[in-house]
C-alpha cells in the first residue's frame, strides 16, 4: 500500500513538473515573439521617421503582442508616427 502511495506521489509530482516546464515555455516563446515585433517595429519606425524619442521606445517596450501587430500594420500606410501609435 506505501509502495502504491510513493508511486502515485511521484507520478504526480512528475506531471506537475511536466505541467510547469510546458507553461513556461509556452510564456517564453510569447516573449521572444513579442520581442521580435517590438524591434522589428522599431527598426520600421526608425527607418521611416528618424530616431524615436525615449517614450515611444517604452511605449512599444511595454505594449502586448496584439498592439504590436496592429502598430506594425499601420507603419506602411501612415503619414506620421502618431499616426501609427494612435
Amino acid at each position: 500500500m506505501h509502495t502504491m502511495l510513493s508511486e502515485r506521489v511521484k507520478e504526480w509530482s512528475h506531471l506537475h513538473r511536466q505541467a510547469g516546464l510546458k507553461e513556461g515555455l509556452e510564456q517564453g516563446l510569447e516573449r521572444g515573439i513579442e520581442l521580435g515585433e517590438a524591434r522589428t517595429l522599431k527598426r520600421q519606425l526608425t527607418k521611416r521617421f528618424g530616431e524615436l524619442p525615449a517614450d515611444v521606445l517604452q511605449q512599444i517596450d511595454t505594449a502586448t503582442l496584439v498592439q504590436l501587430e496592429v502598430w506594425l500594420d499601420r507603419v506602411l500606410d501612415a503619414d506620421s508616427l502618431a499616426a501609427v501609435l494612435d
